[in-house]
């Protein structure tokens, strides 16, 4: 397997490698290449500071049989010599090979990304020169494995969950009151920005955390007036907030594991609206009691449908997301562990999710529609 990771880019906080680097380190391990092979073998090469950490680290850990093979970085970009002993370390395993052809895992995505890393890129090309080495994807497997999680990781997943309804029920909740109260106009983007500096004082929700163990998992998202966009790369706009139907969407990182809470807040809605999300929230209930070791993923999408079927509200089933939710932890979102109607994989003891169960583009009557145009809610 080999993880590699060129510059930091701001943008890409929850790369896999990453992600791996701190599960498996405490540090992002950035301008490195890292080579695991399956006798136990690691290859480092990066920078002289990294090189140092990673000895020290390694001298105080049990290596649990594992050997270490360091190597300091050439800056000025002459590595080419330890490259070849990295792919000459991979071509001797073809000996053992049926086909005489080496798989060596990736993260697809990234490995796309680092050709414009010049120490990390020199390696992948030297790769993808070998006649005996195929590049495979191990993006999937990888989100499956830590998909599981210890003690330990539970426990910061569920301190991040209540900073989260901290800042939600402290913080939002009553600025969102105060603005309602006096009418005060401000955009959907300076809202987000409010919560956002939240983060920077924590005593407004009576936690005493050190600020280097938290940061936002995402801008705030803050929705209303008609249009919305329930999926998580959303953004808030610089539209004034309306009061009718504000959707408010907030993540937490705590020791880089995350959390993220959605809740709709309904400002004088028509009856046909509240009535709308009251039947949301039991769909939530309904899908959150199957989410039990055994069954597969896509239990929750059925049961959503099924849900809706039996209120009489076929109409919704097309209204609902492609998922609804997806596993989360050291990496915000996990693709692999998407809940939508196809997934199979099965639920497993120490699998965390983020369930959220939305409607969108709900049609009203002409009556209803003079009350509010267009409208979505979600939980």
């Amino acid at each position: 397997m080999c993880l590699n990771h060129g510059p930091m880019n701001e943008d890409d906080i929850y790369a896999k490698s990453l992600v791996l680097h701190k599960y498996l380190f405490g540090v992002e391990l950035t301008d490195t290449v890292m080579l695991i092979t399956e006798d136990k073998k690691v290859y480092f090469l990066s920078t002289k500071k990294t090189i140092e950490f990673l000895q020290q680290v390694m001298d105080a850990e049990d290596k649990g049989n594992f050997t270490f093979d360091f190597q300091i970085l050439d800056k000025s970009g002459r590595n080419d010599d330890y490259y070849k002993k990295i792919v000459k370390v991979m071509e001797s395993i073809a000996t053992n090979e049926e086909d005489g052809i080496v798989r060596v895992g990736v993260f697809s995505k990234e490995w796309e990304c680092n050709k414009d890393a010049v120490n990390v890129a020199g390696l992948q090309k030297a790769i993808r020169d070998s006649d005996v080495l195929d590049i495979v994807d191990v993006g999937v497997g990888f989100g499956i494995t830590l998909g599981v999680k210890d003690h330990e990781e539970l426990d910061l997943v569920i301190k991040s969950s209540v900073l989260s309804n901290k800042v939600l029920t402290h913080c939002v909740i009553p600025r969102l009151e105060e603005i309602l109260q006096n009418e005060e106009k401000i955009t959907h983007e300076a809202l987000a920005e409010d919560i956002e500096e939240i983060y920077q004082d924590l005593s407004k929700v009576n936690l005493k955390i050190h600020l280097d163990q938290v940061s936002t998992a995402y801008f705030p998202i803050i929705q209303s007036g008609g249009e919305y966009d329930l999926h998580v790369s959303a953004v808030s706009n610089s539209n004034s907030l309306k009061f009718d139907v504000i959707i408010v969407s907030l993540g937490s990182r705590y020791n880089n594991y995350c959390s993220n809470i959605a809740r709709t807040f309904l400002v004088d809605p028509p009856k046909v609206v509240s009535d709308t999300y009251e039947l949301l929230l039991q769909v939530y209930d309904a899908c959150l009691e199957v989410m039990v070791p055994g069954k597969p993923l896509k239990t929750v999408y059925v049961t959503a449908v099924q849900k809706l079927i039996d209120a009489g509200r076929d109409d919704l089933v097309k209204c609902l997301p492609k998922n609804l939710g997806f596993g989360i932890g050291a990496y915000f979102r996990e693709g692999s562990l998407a809940l939508s109607e196809k997934n199979n994989i099965t639920f497993k003891d120490g699998m965390t999710f983020n369930l959220a169960i939305g409607l969108s583009n709900i049609l009203l009557s002409e009556t209803d529609r003079n009350q509010a145009n267009k409208t979505q809610v979600r939980t």
